[in-house]
């Protein structure tokens, strides 16, 4: 049997103003029950266990509109409440889908729950399950959207998460380590577009990284932001001057933009560097978009 101290002083304050209000009412409603006011009794005392037993037995022999629903979710709370300050959170679950069963779920309940696990480090996927039900009954606090985004970003459910990044980001600011993570997930996700703004802030934590920084210029460059991209690529030739694929992507980038003398040019010096011959500039086709 679950018990805490039988001084109602001693209760918490949330249980100590169930005990009282319970009490109120059977006094004003003239209640008779003997098993309703041992119930009222016992779990105002804190003996959940005894309240519980005492209004199931009233619920068996009362009339279904006189069925004291209310007082026996009120008991499962408080169980589940006593249980989750003991650290024994799994304990306290399914008296409170009893006391829902019996009533509704009430929010408070599933974030205390949640601050419970939260606690004790339970699994991440068991979080990420409560923190949904949070969202789901309309706990608009960003700390619960956040913090679920950044759970299943660990657990590797990337879509999930991504859905989630709007709403987080119209109501915070996200930090690097959060732009530099979801810059690789939304990439992985081919969501280049939305990646981009992510990327640009890995370049400029990282700007010596020429794979981060093609990939940039590429994005850049559909983005309508063609100084950029070039600015990348024709810095990289420099740093990277006896890489072919440094030069193979300026002449590229060279001949989508109306350049073909420049394109040659930059292909000339790819094509050294593999001890590849070119044909003149004039007998030249068209480059084609480079897959990597």
């Amino acid at each position: 049997m679950q018990r805490i101290p039988a001084s109602r002083s001693a209760l918490p304050p949330r249980l100590r103003a169930l005990a009282f209000a319970l009490a109120l009412t059977s006094t004003l409603s003239g209640c008779g029950d003997p098993d309703i006011r041992r119930g009222d009794d016992a779990l105002g005392q804190g003996r959940y266990d005894e309240a519980i037993g005492a209004y199931e037995a009233a619920r068996k022999r009362l009339p279904a509109q006189l069925t004291p629903n209310e007082r026996l979710a009120s008991a499962h709370r408080a169980l589940a409440m006593n249980l989750m300050q003991m650290g024994r959170c799994d304990d306290a679950r399914p008296h409170m889908a009893l006391a829902e069963g019996l009533t509704r779920p009430v929010l408070v309940d599933y974030q205390q729950l949640y601050e419970c696990d939260a606690a004790r480090n339970v699994a991440k996927a068991g979080q990420v399950d409560d923190l949904k039900r949070l969202l789901a009954m309309g706990d608009t606090r960003i700390l619960v959207l956040r913090k679920l985004m950044q759970y299943e970003l660990d657990l590797g459910r990337d879509a999930d998460a991504v859905s989630r990044l709007e709403a987080v980001e119209k109501r915070a600011t996200l930090t690097t380590d959060e732009r530099l993570r979801l810059c690789g997930v939304l990439l992985g996700l081919g969501r280049d577009v939305q990646a981009y703004p992510y990327l640009k802030t890995a370049v400029a934590m990282d700007p010596h990284d020429p794979i981060k920084r093609l990939k940039l210029a590429e994005i850049a460059e559909t983005q309508g932001e063609a100084p950029l991209a070039r600015d990348i690529y024709e810095a990289l030739v420099v740093e990277y001057a006896k890489t072919p694929l440094s030069w193979l992507r300026l002449a590229e980038f060279r001949l989508r933009n109306g350049d073909p003398s420049g394109a040659h040019q930059a292909q000339v010096q790819a094509e050294a560097l593999r001890n590849v011959a070119l044909p003149p500039l004039q007998e030249m086709r068209p480059l084609r978009r480079s897959k990597r």
